[in-house]
């Protein structure tokens, strides 16, 4: 047909895990997570993060207040059993009476410090987070400009450059095997749809190829830090062959 002749061959990476890709398959959809860009970008300032050890200004306030209390706690016992004859029947009743006492202040001050020790662990969280967001505004601030290249070429070629009725081959890797399919509409996006916000609908071809089936630089393609790749030459040729052989 003259429109397969004519029409552009894709690479497209929509995801990592598979899911994605999966769900594609199934909602008649290929998607572009741009979250995946920018995760990338940020890899080593991650495993940084989470190798720092953690401020843990708490450890110093329990300190002090396990100190205040143990002084407290000493005296009020010294207190509570000075001249206290505990042989004695008849002042029994008082020394359980003060034993119980105490009793409640230890268990009131390990809520106390239970209660502290949640807040402050929140408290050391909210700091780790705050460090993320400015970990974050400067990371894109410093971006190289060979980065900027690739995110505005994946988004040009998903949302201007691919037109409808061009092939789209869509590796599912951790199968082995990949979805041929044919773009239907123009790009779309859909607020609050996670990563199938920014979308175009597909007719997916009945099967799915295996990855070996593919042209010898397939691997190559694979390879590119874009996640939307044009094909051409020889390998352009193979996969238009795969796909007159397709049912959609």
């Amino acid at each position: 047909m003259v429109y397969e002749y004519r029409a552009n061959v894709w690479i497209v990476r929509a995801g990592y895990c598979g899911q994605q890709e999966r769900e594609c398959f199934e909602k008649g959809v290929l998607s572009l997570d741009l979250n995946l860009h920018l995760l990338e970008q940020f890899g080593q300032e991650f495993m940084e993060l989470r190798d720092t050890p953690v401020d843990h200004k708490k450890h110093f306030y329990l300190g002090e207040q396990y100190r205040e209390f143990d002084d407290r706690f000493r005296k009020e016992f010294e207190d509570a059993t000075k001249g206290v004859d505990i042989s004695s029947e008849s002042e029994r009743p008082e020394v359980v009476r003060k034993m119980h006492n105490l009793n409640r202040k230890l268990k009131s001050f390990n809520q106390e410090l239970r209660q502290f020790d949640e807040t402050m662990h929140k408290f050391d969280n909210f700091e780790r987070r705050e460090q993320i967001k400015e970990m974050i505004v400067t990371k894109l601030a410093e971006l190289d400009e060979s980065v900027l290249d690739v995110w505005s070429e994946d988004v040009f070629n998903f949302t201007i450059g691919m037109k409808l009725n061009d092939i789209v081959i869509l590796p599912l890797e951790s199968e082995g095997l990949a979805g041929v399919g044919k773009v239907r509409e123009n790009y779309r996006f859909r607020k609050g749809f996670g990563y199938l916000s920014h979308y175009r609908r597909m007719w997916w071809a009945d099967d799915k190829v295996p990855l070996s089936g593919f042209c010898s630089e397939f691997a190559g393609l694979m390879a590119s830090k874009h996640s939307v790749i044009p094909v051409e030459g020889s390998c352009r040729e193979t996969i238009m062959d795969i796909v007159s052989r397709s049912t959609f």
